[in-house]
C-alpha cells in the first residue's frame, strides 16, 4: 500500500500527507470498483478528451487497481493503471499556454497513469439515496516526469480549501466544477440515470456551463483544468486546457 500512496501524493498532497502516518495498521475497507470511460460527453455529441483503451477497468484485472480509498481517509475514487492497461488525454483545446507548457501538450498522451475523483462519498450525501454533488478531479499523466492535470475548483460540495497547488491549477481561469450523480444500490428509480441500477454507481463529468472565452485562444471557458509539473515543492504552472470527460464508476460489492 505504501507505494500507491506515495504516488498519489503528487495528485492530492495536502489531503493525503497528514493521513499516511495515521494509517499504520492493516485495513481492508477500500471499496473495489469498475471504471468505464465514455468516448462521448454527457450531451451525447461532444467528443471526450479523456479516453479509455477500449475495455472497462475492473479492480484486480491485470494492470488495474480501482478502489475507493477508505483506509487512507480520503474516500477518493482512484483508478491506478500499469501495463498493459492505459488511458489517453488529448490536449487539443488550449485555453492558456506559457513557456512552461510542454511540447506534448499540443496533442495526445497515452499510457499508464492515475485518475482520481476526490471524496466520492462526502458527508451529507447519503449512499442510500440518489443525489448530485460537486467535487474535484485529478490525473497523473502518462508522461515522463511528474505531470498532473487538475480540475480543482476552489469550492466544491465535497471538498474545498485553497493552497499553492489549488491556486496554481486555477490560473489564469477558475477551474470547472466536477459533477457526480450518485445512484444507490438496488435503485428504485424508474427514469433517469439511476433506473435499473443494481450496484452503487457514480456518474462523473466535467461541468460545461462556464461563460466567457479564452483571451489567448478564443475557446469557450468550459471543462477547464490546469496542467502542472509537480516535481518540486511548489507547482510549475504549465497552462490550462478544456478537457471534457465522463466516467461511470461502479462498486463491485
Amino acid at each position: 500500500m505504501r507505494k500507491p500512496l506515495l504516488t498519489l501524493m503528487t495528485i492530492w498532497p495536502a489531503a493525503i500527507l497528514p493521513l499516511v502516518a495515521a494509517n499504520t495498521g492493516k485495513c481492508n475497507l477500500d471499496v473495489p470498483l469498475e471504471w468505464s470511460i465514455a468516448p462521448t460527453y454527457v450531451d451525447g455529441t461532444t467528443p471526450n478528451l479523456v479516453l479509455g483503451d477500449g475495455s472497462d477497468y475492473v479492480n484486480g484485472q491485470s494492470g488495474v487497481t480501482a478502489t475507493i480509498k477508505v483506509c487512507d481517509g480520503t474516500n477518493d475514487a482512484v483508478l491506478q493503471l500499469s501495463s498493459p492497461r492505459s488511458f489517453s488525454v488529448i490536449f487539443s483545446k488550449p485555453l492558456s499556454t506559457n513557456s512552461s507548457t510542454p511540447s506534448w501538450a499540443s496533442g495526445s498522451v497515452t499510457g499508464s497513469g492515475i485518475l482520481n475523483i476526490r471524496d466520492i462519498t462526502p458527508t451529507g450525501y447519503s449512499r442510500t439515496e440518489e443525489n448530485t454533488f460537486t467535487t474535484r478531479m485529478g490525473a497523473q499523466l502518462p508522461v515522463k516526469g511528474s505531470w498532473n492535470f487538475r480540475m480543482w475548483n476552489p469550492t466544491t460540495q465535497a471538498v474545498s480549501g485553497d493552497d499553492v497547488w489549488v491556486a496554481g491549477a486555477n490560473s489564469p481561469y477558475t477551474d470547472s466544477l466536477v459533477y457526480v450523480h450518485h445512484c444507490p444500490s438496488n435503485s428504485t428509480a424508474t427514469t433517469g440515470q439511476c433506473a435499473g441500477i443494481v450496484h452503487e454507481t457514480w456518474f462523473v463529468y466535467a461541468d460545461n456551463s462556464g461563460t466567457g472565452t479564452s483571451s489567448q485562444t478564443g475557446l469557450a471557458l468550459q471543462q477547464v483544468g490546469g496542467l502542472q509539473d509537480t516535481q518540486g515543492s511548489s507547482p510549475v504552472i504549465a497552462g490550462q486546457f478544456s478537457i471534457p470527460f465522463s466516467f461511470k464508476i461502479t462498486a463491485l460489492q
